[in-house]
């Protein structure tokens, strides 16, 4: 057995009877963050933002002269960035990319209402709790969707593709946020680990894969198999290009291996504690604004809340939701309600002759839930371990 952090040490047990081979393998990358990114920004702390901005501008942008004056870790980080022959194909992609344009408004659901809920009920809540930058911050979630997006566009995923660069911003954040916490001395790596390592990685990769993929399907969904497995393979790159090392991405050849480390990580994980809590009512709570349901309406804002914690109850189960103090309501028919209400707005869409289909209004409903700046994608980094102190970025 490995010696995990102290906060996972009654879990890993437990996951051990399981599956023990996983179970190390996960608790293993509790203690591994992500070196290649976390020394690319560590060399940038000398400069100012705007120059941080600019080098990591010509990086993504593959401008070798604007590169000329980096510091040698950002040239070794975007050197690595060259993915093995195979590992992504765009024909293999394109099902799964369809699948989630026609129903995105399913996604979405899935992704707020259960991946991402699930999701902050481990550990990795902690790091998000103290940072400020999920639960109530609209902004945030907005980015994440226009991540979603361009990693499904044709040519997304491309070398110079908007989500290939989204993806790696992603990263570079991560490194940045998990330097900071390391500074401040606000964190344990003791008792929880390293900030945002891993495991916690792979684990919100299975939350926005094969968790998403079981939540359309338990809101009425049925994708073919192509498309569930091309899904996963759009997902496995994007892991890949988060840095999730291949021990670990190895359990995401297929949408059964993916759920299986999810439930083997969530046995090592310790129990939803406050800031688990605080995040997934967060969360639920900010979604109205995302949405444009706003506080000029205290009633109807807050049936749609109420609407929100139900389906959300009945996507991660009682049990789930109890631990997370959720509202006590019941959840006796509320996915068929929104399976049947789903197919209602369909056959109305197709009986509005000329109306746009059902399923480009969903995509075009996800874009106005996400952030395009007018400047393009920034790549301005958080320099303060809480966003509300933090220069913008």
């Amino acid at each position: 057995m490995i010696q995990p952090p102290s906060a996972y040490i009654e879990g890993y047990k437990t996951a051990r009877e399981t599956s023990p081979e996983l179970a190390d393998n996960y608790i293993e990358h509790t203690l591994i963050g992500d070196p290649p990114a976390d020394a690319a920004m560590a060399s940038l702390e000398e400069f100012d933002r705007e120059t941080q901005h600019r080098l990591i501008s010509a990086g993504m942008n593959g401008d070798e002269e604007g590169m000329r004056d980096a510091p040698d870790a950002l040239k070794v980080f975007f050197d690595s960035l060259t993915p093995p022959p195979d590992l992504f194909d765009p024909a293999k992609a394109a099902p799964g990319a369809r699948a989630f344009h026609k129903y995105s408004d399913i996604f979405f659901v899935g992704l707020v209402c259960e991946s991402l809920i699930s999701g902050f009920t481990t550990a990795v809540s902690k790091t998000f709790y103290l940072t400020g930058r999920m639960a109530g911050n609209p902004r945030r979630v907005q980015q994440n969707t226009r991540h979603l997006i361009e990693i499904t566009l044709p040519d997304g995923l491309d070398r110079y593709g908007d989500g290939w660069k989204l993806s790696v911003r992603i990263r570079l954040i991560h490194a940045q946020v998990r330097n900071l916490v390391r500074k401040a001395d606000y964190w344990d790596e003791e008792i929880e680990g390293v900030p945002l390592h891993m495991a916690h990685m792979a684990l919100a990769g299975a939350g926005f894969s094969a968790v998403n993929l079981d939540s359309v399907r338990k809101l009425g969904i049925r994708l073919t198999r192509e498309e569930r497995e091309s899904f996963m393979h759009i997902w496995r790159y994007v892991l890949w290009l988060f840095g999730v090392p291949e021990n670990l991405l190895s359990n995401f050849n297929s949408e059964e291996e993916a759920m299986h480390l999810k439930e083997v990580a969530y046995l090592c994980e310790p129990h939803p504690d406050i800031e688990a809590i605080s995040m997934a009512r967060g969360m639920i709570n900010g979604i109205p604004d995302l949405v444009g349901v706003n506080n000029e309406n205290p009633a109807k804002r807050k049936k749609f809340v109420e609407a929100l914690f139900k389906t959300s109850r009945a996507l991660i189960g009682n049990e789930l939701a109890d631990a997370l103090q959720y509202p006590k309501q019941s959840t006796f028919g509320i996915l068929a309600l929104l399976r049947m209400q789903r197919r209602m707005q369909i056959v109305r869409s197709k009986l509005l002759r000329g109306a746009t289909p059902f399923d480009a209004n969903n995509f075009m409903g996800l874009m106005h839930r996400s952030v395009y700046d007018e400047i393009g994608i920034s790549y301005r980094m958080p320099d303060a371990v809480r966003d509300t102190e933090s220069s913008r970025w």
